[in-house]
This record gives structure tokens, sequence and C-alpha cells, in this order.
């Protein structure tokens, strides 16, 4: 993809967030005060939220009728843009998915020889001490690399589900890989999951 080409689409990408950002629960027909504080009682708090659920679920959870919750769906999906796109976009938004190493040659060739997919979820699972956490932090670190080192010149977000995070350890991979630690550590953002 060119250059031209990547910030059209970023800056199309940036309109988009910033129309969904402005627009409000309200802002979707048959939401009304009284639905917008049952749905952020119920953890709903933007479009996407209401785009995911189906009428009957929102139906109950905002006390709308369904053919009041269908339509309401409809419009956040619209709003959203969920909608198809032809074979030619998809395509093209293929490009940008990069496939990033493990760290660990062997790790990457029982996986096909060229690691992990970006923009995609893996699930690494496995019994207490088998190295999870690892592939993770090392991951965090990677994905921050050059393309030609197996990275993707990213960024990378460590949703922390064990408070198992450790920025030492990053700081270890980092230097390892000769990379600046605290730019590294930058450069991930850290939740924390507590259910």
């Amino acid at each position: 993809m060119t250059e031209e080409k990547k910030k059209k689409e970023k800056e199309k990408e940036e309109k988009k967030d910033e129309k969904e950002r402005g627009t409000k629960l309200s802002d979707l027909p048959g939401i009304g005060p009284a639905a917008v504080e049952k749905l952020e009682a119920a953890g709903i708090f933007d479009l996407m939220g209401i785009a995911v659920l189906g009428p009957k679920e929102l139906s109950e959870i905002a006390g709308l009728g369904e053919a009041v919750a269908r339509k309401t769906i409809q419009a956040a999906r619209k709003m959203m843009d969920l909608g198809f796109q032809d074979g030619l976009e998809f395509a093209e938004k293929r490009k940008e998915v990069f496939n990033i190493t493990t760290g660990s040659k062997e790790l990457d060739r029982l996986l096909g020889g060229k690691g992990l997919e970006t923009k995609a979820i893996t699930e690494v699972f496995g019994a207490y001490g088998s190295g999870k956490t690892q592939i993770g932090l090392s991951l965090a670190v990677t994905v921050q690399t050059p393309l030609e080192q197996g990275g993707a010149e990213g960024k990378a977000v460590f949703i922390d589900t064990e408070g198992t995070f450790r920025p030492e350890r990053i700081k270890q991979i980092a230097e390892a890989r000769g990379l600046n630690a605290e730019s590294v550590l930058k450069n991930i953002l850290v939740a924390r999951a507590f259910n």
C-alpha cells in the first residue's frame, strides 16, 4: 500500500471514529433518557455495544419493544458502517495484516512458519508456569520491531488477567533485541482485567 493510500485510509478511519464519538446513545431512534440509563447500568455506553446485541436482548435490557429494538440496532450498525464490503475492499484491508514472530523459531514453525497474524485474536493456554506470559511479553516487544525483523512497527495492548505484567521483563527482552527499553514500554498499553 502506498504512503498516500495509507494516509487517506487513516484519515477515513479517524473521521469515522470522530463521528462515532460524537454520536450519543440518545441519538438512536427509540432511545430516550430512561433507556440510556438502563443501558449504561448494563455496561453499554457506545454504538458498538448496541450494534452487537440482538433485538430480544436489547429489548430486555432497555425496556423497548422488539420492533423498536431491531430499528435501534440497525441504526447503530448503519452509523458504524458495519455493512458489506466488496472483495477488492476486503483484499486491500488484508494487506494491512502482518505476521509477527513469536521470538521462537520452533514455535513460529509450529504455527506455519510465519508466526502470529496481526489484527486477530490468538489464544494461548496451558498449565501454570508453561510460558503463556512470556509469549505475551515477548510479542508486546516483537510487534514494535521493524518488518524485516519479523515485527509490525506497531504498539501493543496487554490485558493482564492474572497480574503478571512485568516491566522489568519487558526491559530485558527489549535490550536483548537491541531496542530502547523506555520506548518499548511507552508503546505498551496495559490494562488489568478483574473478571
